[in-house]
């Protein structure tokens, strides 16, 4: 449990820290931005999280989630010029599968 709560204070911490330095008008309505392969590695290497799923935001963006065995997961968005935003990170990560006989 403890390792829960700290990964969310150092997403946290990563968040206000970016804050603090300050983001562009195109991206004001995110908190964390940078270029996408930096924003992945970050994932990957702090985080052990990886794509699970994405999906287009009409023809500007694309929406990203990447999750970690241990059920931690983030939510990316990524505009045309490259530049990935976080819009959302938490825990306890659960897939589920919807019956083929099932409206969703």
């Amino acid at each position: 449990m403890a390792r829960k709560s700290l990964l969310v204070g150092l997403k946290t911490l990563i968040l206000a820290g970016a804050l603090a330095v300050g983001t562009n008008a195109a991206s004001a309505q995110y908190q964390y931005c940078v270029e996408h392969r930096d924003l992945v590695a970050h994932l990957s290497e702090q985080f052990q999280e990886r794509q699970f799923a994405f999906g287009l935001i009409g023809q500007m963006a694309i929406m990203e989630v990447y999750v970690a065995d241990s059920g931690s997961w983030t939510i990316i968005v990524t505009d045309v010029a490259g530049r990935s935003c976080i819009v959302a990170a938490g825990e306890h990560w659960e897939n589920v599968v919807i019956p083929t006989d099932q409206d969703a």
